[in-house]
């Protein structure tokens, strides 16, 4: 799994130093202020925050405070050449999981970063598999109720037809809990990083082309437009198009119009975004939609009361890929999807290795 770090200094000779120790497989971010990493991370929480203590404004302590106070599970290392005891335990009382004094061993904080990268991974895990047993007992109990009641009107049946019709739920009800129990299971793969991804260079808007050409095939009344210039991403391209796939038959099933558009590489992080819409609905009001949560299960597919477990994983994929995904609504039933990637040139560390 990609994992995001954001490094929070007002030196950048100091975002610098950390960020070519980190260097590897992981998206890093930069930050300059306290105020600026509590806006990033309100946008979209990394898996891990290295924060330095004295900086002009908010300072290191009232950011943690402020972060653990709104995501307490957001790993956070504070960063400081105050060494005195006092003044550590200023730390982890502001809510930081580990201090690292200043000069550090650059092996030493790079095994820190891992280790902490890892507990956020399985306290993830964790989690998913809580919400997923959760979800398949609610999920799980119309359809099994069903079948066990057509099972027991079976014997009774009196004619070939009310026999049928008894079948045919049965029937129905057992395909339903395999669709349920095997896309949870894609889905908790995708969460868990299970297998682990091995990604090459792409081409993101070759991608986008290809993908929309099927999308075509599959929506021959709507008209489906890409804008954007040539990009690279890093990324297993079967994972991302599915990722692609899924949110471009959203857009289709509810407008006639579809554009995706490839925008610019940020000369800040190195992400790329990535926008799919109705182009007619583009600067709508519009309001934020949580269609990739787990448990989101109405106003996904607003035609069906069936749990829909696409987006949530067109989500996990995206997220897999360091990337991230929004979803907004728009006018009567509509909706947009903003994303971003990083760019196949992004610095990264790895967790692992």
């Amino acid at each position: 799994m990609t994992h995001r770090v954001l490094v929070v200094d007002d030196d950048a000779m100091n975002r610098e130093i950390v960020a070519e120790i980190l260097g590897g497989e992981c998206l890093i971010q930069f930050a300059s202020s306290g105020q600026e990493a509590l806006d990033k991370v309100d946008v979209s929480p990394p898996d891990l925050v290295l924060l330095d203590i004295m900086m002009p404004g908010l300072d290191g302590y009232e950011t943690c405070k402020r972060l653990k106070g709104k995501y307490p599970h957001l790993k956070v290392l504070l960063v400081s050449a105050k060494s005195k005891a006092a003044q550590r335990i200023q730390g982890y009382e502001a809510g930081a999981d580990d201090y690292v004094v200043k000069p550090f061993d650059p092996l030493e904080f790079l095994a820190k970063v891992r280790v902490h990268l890892r507990l956020r991974n399985a306290e993830e895990v964790s989690e998913l598999r809580s919400g997923l047993v959760t979800m398949l007992a609610h999920e799980t109990r119309t359809p099994l109720s069903r079948i066990l009641s057509s099972v027991q009107l079976l014997p009774g049946a009196e004619s070939d037809e009310e026999r049928r019709d008894l079948e045919s739920i049965i029937l129905g009800g057992a395909q339903r809990l395999q669709t349920i129990f095997d896309r949870s299971m894609v889905l908790f793969k995708h969460e868990a990083d299970d297998p682990p991804l091995e990604f090459e260079s792409i081409s993101l808007l070759g991608l986008c082309r290809s993908e929309v050409d099927r999308a075509r095939y599959a929506n021959p009344e709507s008209v489906f437009e890409v804008l954007g210039d040539e990009c690279e991403v890093n990324a297993h391209e079967v994972h991302l198009r599915e990722a692609f796939g899924i949110l471009l038959a959203e857009v289709a099933g509810r407008h006639p119009k579809v554009q995706v558009q490839v925008g610019h590489v940020d000369p800040e992080d190195g992400t790329i975004p990535i926008d799919l819409c109705d182009p007619s609905m583009r600067d709508e009001p519009a309001q934020r939609g949580d269609v990739f949560e787990l448990f989101r299960v109405s106003d996904v597919k607003h035609h069906s009361e069936d749990l829909d477990l696409d987006l949530p994983i067109a989500g996990a994929i995206i997220r897999r890929h360091g990337g991230e995904v929004a979803a907004e609504t728009v006018g009567e039933g509509g909706i947009r999807f903003h994303m971003s990637l990083p760019s196949a040139a992004v610095r990264r560390v790895s967790a692992f290795g």
